[in-house]
Formats: structure tokens, sequence, C-alpha cells
């Protein structure tokens, strides 16, 4: 990694879709040099994947519920966190260190919803204690765009 593809990566990170010539432009190298360090970044997994956000609200939800979830005495997590990444409107879900084993961010549309999908993760026999947070109206673009790059 050198600063020119720090600053590729600077602009991709505000815009995935920003053509490469205008990125080319702007850090004063040539089109096939920010094509080529791009698929480089691409081939050593630096770049995992390009995204887009999403204004959450605009598609009907009404605010996310963040899931704090401890294992039953004799089970770990990794089950119900491949279980939770399957769960339709699970925005994340990841194991944890600190008072809680794992941490979920559930988007709703509806409180039935809410309700439907903690029941069915209480049920599972790994989960031994599940807390609940609230964000009205919550985590409203998703991911949240990172400037990670300095």
């Amino acid at each position: 990694m050198d600063e020119i593809d720090l600053q590729i990566l600077r602009e991709l990170s505000k815009d995935a879709r920003t053509p490469f010539s205008k990125i080319a432009k702007k850090i004063g190298v040539a089109n096939q040099t920010v094509i080529n360090r791009y698929n480089e970044m691409k081939k050593q997994g630096t770049i995992q994947f390009c995204s887009i956000t999403i204004n959450l609200e605009k598609i009907g939800y009404q605010g996310s519920v963040h899931l704090l979830i401890n294992s039953s005495s004799e089970h770990n997590l990794s089950k119900t966190m491949d279980h939770l990444k399957k769960t339709e409107n699970i925005l994340i879900a990841t194991k944890t260190i600190g008072d809680f084993e794992g941490y979920a961010a559930l988007a709703f549309e509806n409180v039935k919803e809410i309700y439907d999908t903690v029941l069915q993760l209480k049920s599972l026999q790994e989960v031994g204690h599940v807390e609940l947070s609230f964000a009205l109206p919550g985590i409203k673009n998703f991911p949240r765009n990172r400037h990670l790059i300095q």
C-alpha cells in the first residue's frame, strides 16, 4: 500500500461508483493506473466488495432494535450467529467481547416483527439471555458511510 492506493481508497469510500477516470484525474495519475491498482487491491483482498447505502426509512422500516445476546451455560453462540446472519432484516450479527457474547441489529417495520424475531431467537437452545435496545428512527443508512482511510 502506498499513497496512490490510499487516495484511490479514499475516493471510492466516498462513492464506490466514482469512475476510475475521475479518480485518476483527481489524484494525478493515468486512468490505467487506477484500474490496475483497483484490480490488485481486489485480488489481494484489500477491497472485498463494493456496495450501496440504503436509507431504510425510505423503504418502509420504522427503526432498529439492537439485540444483546448471551449463550446458555453449556453452549456458545456460533450457531446462533450463523442463524441470525440468515434471518430476514438482520443487518449485522457478530460475536462480541464484554458483558454480552453477541450483538445483532434488526431493522423492523412493525412491533410484531420484533416480537417474532426475538421469540425465535430465544427458542434456540444455545441462547440463554437476550436484551433489547430500541433506536428510533434507528439505523437510517446501512451500511453506514464510514471514512476509515485518513
